[in-house]
């Protein structure tokens, strides 16, 4: 529904609902509601999750296409912010970063792994700059709800599905979202709850993950260094900063062709060593190539 003067922009630009609805149905479950109604409104957001009623600034329909992501984005709250809720504010990205990242996945899906990639770079560098000014976790019982609006909540709790989905694998993540959803429907979870779900699915004990991603602040800090040893290359990983985090992390070395061969490690301490089999020396690396951690910093070779 749009004004009368947007008429045609109104239809342009929300004739993506019906196959965002289709791929969500399917991905996460039956859609919970008995209508869907997009709306151009008056609203200080730029979309506003209404259950079955979702409102739209009335400046973004504009019939250029510019509000796929929103429609995507304010449809998953018809599920995850709307049926299944968050017991408080503290767990707001149970539903902001739900709608980002299965934003992500929708975009994986129309428009390949790339685009979705681009999504994530783009969110991982507000991560970064929001926690340069506040670093607060991600579970924040002590901030006012509109302050909860940021960076951690929407595109932090984006990039925690995603290493999530990492560290399982796709068939067990969307099983995740699914069964989560299945219990909590018409009901209020907190972030406990949500794990404890993720480990009934997965059998994997999550506490390292959900404890250093949600409930300490920051992100990996990572000064990389590499020089050549003999027939290998070593890589020598250090994290700074208050917190110690572990993770996998992928290294990229090229060739002076330009082919990149890639090595995925575990980093557990706040310094550690690896030796990468290479017969000759890289013309450069590179960390995350593939775009699968939350992490600022770089790698350079050692002088």
């Amino acid at each position: 529904m749009v004004y009368p003067q947007n008429k045609e922009n109104g239809i342009h630009d929300f004739a993506v609902a019906s196959d965002i609805l289709q791929f969500f149905t399917k991905y996460i479950g039956p859609y919970p509601f008995k209508k869907l109604a997009n709306v151009q409104s008056t609203t200080i957001f730029g979309g506003m999750e209404n259950a079955n009623t979702i409102f739209y600034d009335e400046r973004a329909v504009n019939g250029k296409g510019t509000i796929e992501g929103t429609v995507s984005h304010e449809i998953v709250h018809q599920w995850f912010g709307d049926m299944a809720t968050e017991k408080t504010f503290a767990h707001l990205w149970l539903s902001e970063g739900f709608a980002n990242y299965l934003t992500n996945i929708y975009w994986e899906q129309k428009y390949g792994k790339d685009k979705m990639n681009k999504s994530l770079i783009e969110e991982r560098e507000k991560v970064i700059s929001f926690l340069r000014v506040k670093n607060t976790p991600v579970v924040d019982s002590v901030s006012e709800l509109m302050d909860l609006l940021n960076a951690n909540t929407y595109q932090k709790g984006s990039w925690i599905l995603h290493m999530l989905r990492g560290e399982v694998g796709d068939v067990l993540f969307q099983k995740i979202v699914q069964e989560y959803y299945q219990q909590y429907k018409g009901s209020n979870a907190d972030t406990r709850d949500f794990q404890l779900v993720a480990e009934k699915v997965s059998g994997k004990k999550l506490d390292w993950f959900f404890n250093q991603w949600l409930y300490q602040p920051g992100i990996p800090k990572i000064n990389g260094h590499w020089k050549m040893q003999g027939t290998h290359v070593a890589v020598t990983v250090q994290q700074s900063g208050k917190n110690i985090f572990q993770f996998p992390l992928t290294v990229g070395y090229y060739s002076i062709g330009g082919k990149m061969q890639s090595k995925k490690i575990n980093i557990t301490k706040a310094s550690e060593t690896f030796l990468l089999s290479s017969n000759t020396k890289p013309s450069k690396m590179v960390l995350d190539p593939f775009v699968e951690l939350l992490f600022e910093g770089t790698i350079l070779e050692s002088k």
